[in-house]
C-alpha cells in the first residue's frame, strides 16, 4: 500500500485508495481460502491478482489527478489580464501624469504574479485543515478590529492599524477572514437550540458592530451579507436570519442609498453621461477629474469610457460567470464546511462586485469597494487570489472523504 501510494501524487485520495484496495484484497484472500488454499497461498494469489504496484500506481495516478476547476480560474485570469492592460494604458498612454509616476503597470504586474503564486500554493493545501482554527481566527478578528478602532490612524475616514513598518487596512481583510471563521463555527450549528441560537446571533453581530464603528461601509455591508448567507446555508430559519440582520443593516443601508449621489458618475468624467460612451473606442476628451480614483474605485467607468461599452460588458460577463460558477460549486458540495466556505466567498465577491457597479453608475456613494481582480492595489489583489486558491482547493477535494478530525 505504501509503495503504491508513493506513486500517486494526489495525496487527498491515499486514504480512499488504501481502504478500497485493502477491502478488495481481503475479499480475494477470503475467496481463495474458501477454495482450499492456505492463508499464505491466498495472500500471494490476492496480491498477484492486483498486479504490480508500479503499473497500478501509474494507472491510479492518471485516474486521480487533482482536478483544476477551469471554469473558475479562466474568468479570473481573463479579468486580471484586462485589469493589467488598463494599468498599462493608464501608465503609458493616458493623459494623467500623476498615474504615470506611480508606475501602475509595473507594480500591478508584481501584484498579479505574486497573487497567482499564492493561488497555486493555496490550491495545493487541504482546506479542511482550516476548520480547527475557526475559533482562534474569530478571536483574532475581534482583537485586531478592536485595536484598529482604538489605536488606528484614520485615512479618508478609515482606520489603518500601524504595525511599525506598515499601515494595514484590516477592515478590507475582515470579510474574508469572517468567512473562514464562520464556516468552521456554523458548519454543524444547531439553530433550533434556543441557547445556541442566541449565541450564534451574538457571534455574528459583534464583528459587524465593530466594523460599523470604523466607517468602512463597504466592508461592513459585505460582512453583513456574508452573515445572511452563512445563517441561511447553516439551516437557520428565515425568522432568525431577519432577527439578526435587520437591526444590523439599518446604518449600512442608510449610508448605501440615502447618502448616494446620483451625480457621482458624470462629475467623475467632466460632464460625461452613460449615453456619451461609445460601443467601441474612447469617449474621453479631457482628463478625468478624480485622478486619484480612476485606477481604483472607478476603474470600471474608466474602462467603459476609454474602451467602450463592449469592453465593460465583457468584464461584467466574466465576473458574473465566475460568481455563478462559485455559487454552483457551493450548492453541489456534499460537506457542510466546504459548502459554507464556498457560499461565503461567493457572497463576498458578489457584494463587492455589486457595490462597485452601483458606485460607478452613481446609485451608491459607498467608497472602498474595489472591482474584483481589476482595481489597482496590492492587498485586495492578493486577498482575492488567495480566496480563488481556496475555492480551487475546495473543488479539488469535493469528492474526497471529509476529515472528521478537522472539526474536533
Amino acid at each position: 500500500m505504501d509503495k503504491l501510494c508513493k506513486r500517486i501524487k494526489n495525496k487527498d485520495v491515499h486514504d480512499n485508495i488504501k481502504l478500497e484496495i485493502g477491502d478488495h484484497l481481503q475479499e480475494l484472500k477470503e475467496d481463495a481460502m474458501r477454495r482450499g488454499l492456505s492463508e499464505e497461498e491466498a495472500v500471494h494469489e490476492a496480491l498477484a491478482h492486483i498486479g504490480d504496484e508500479k503499473v497500478l500506481g501509474k494507472q491510479l495516478n492518471k485516474t486521480h489527478k487533482a482536478p483544476l476547476d477551469v471554469q473558475t480560474i479562466l474568468p479570473v485570469l481573463a479579468v486580471s489580464l484586462v485589469g493589467l492592460l488598463v494599468m498599462y494604458y493608464l501608465q503609458f498612454h493616458s493623459s494623467i501624469t500623476a498615474l504615470h509616476e506611480m508606475k501602475l503597470f509595473h507594480k500591478s504586474l508584481v501584484f498579479y504574479l505574486a497573487g497567482l503564486l499564492l493561488m497555486l500554493v493555496v490550491f495545493q493545501l487541504d482546506y479542511r485543515k482550516l476548520a480547527k482554527y475557526s475559533t482562534p481566527i474569530y478571536a483574532g478578528i475581534l482583537l485586531v478590529l478592536s485595536l484598529t478602532v482604538l489605536l488606528g490612524v484614520r485615512v479618508d475616514g478609515i482606520p489603518y492599524l500601524n504595525i511599525g513598518f506598515a499601515f494595514i487596512n484590516f477592515t478590507e481583510i475582515t470579510p474574508y477572514l469572517l468567512v473562514v471563521a464562520f464556516a468552521g463555527i456554523f458548519h454543524s450549528w444547531n439553530w433550533r437550540d434556543t441557547r445556541k441560537s442566541w449565541l450564534g446571533a451574538g457571534l455574528l453581530a459583534v464583528p459587524i458592530l465593530l466594523l460599523s464603528t470604523t466607517g468602512a461601509v463597504a466592508a461592513t455591508f459585505i460582512s453583513l451579507i456574508v452573515s445572511v448567507a452563512m445563517m441561511s446555508v447553516s439551516s437557520a430559519s428565515i425568522k432568525q436570519v431577519l432577527a439578526v440582520t435587520v437591526p444590523l443593516s439599518i446604518l449600512p443601508m442608510v449610508r448605501l442609498f440615502v447618502q448616494a449621489d446620483p451625480s457621482a458618475l458624470p462629475s467623475t468624467y467632466a460632464g460625461l453621461t452613460l449615453g456619451d460612451a461609445n460601443f467601441i473606442g474612447s469617449a474621453i476628451k479631457s482628463t478625468p477629474g478624480l485622478m486619484s480614483e480612476v485606477h481604483t474605485d472607478f476603474i470600471f467607468s474608466y474602462t467603459l469610457y476609454t474602451f467602450g461599452w463592449m469592453s465593460a460588458i465583457i468584464v461584467f460577463a466574466l465576473i458574473a460567470s465566475f460568481i455563478w460558477r462559485v455559487i454552483s460549486t457551493g450548492r453541489n458540495m456534499t460537506y457542510s464546511y466546504g459548502r459554507l466556505l464556498t457560499i461565503g466567498l461567493a457572497a463576498t465577491f458578489s457584494v463587492q462586485f455589486i457595490l462597485n457597479i452601483l458606485m460607478n453608475f452613481g446609485v451608491s456613494a459607498v467608497p472602498g469597494a474595489a472591482m474584483p481582480f481589476m482595481s489597482y492595489g496590492g492587498s485586495h489583489i492578493l486577498l482575492e487570489m488567495i480566496a480563488v486558491g481556496l475555492l480551487l482547493s475546495i473543488y479539488r477535494r469535493r469528492d474526497t472523504v471529509e476529515q472528521s478530525v478537522a472539526y474536533s
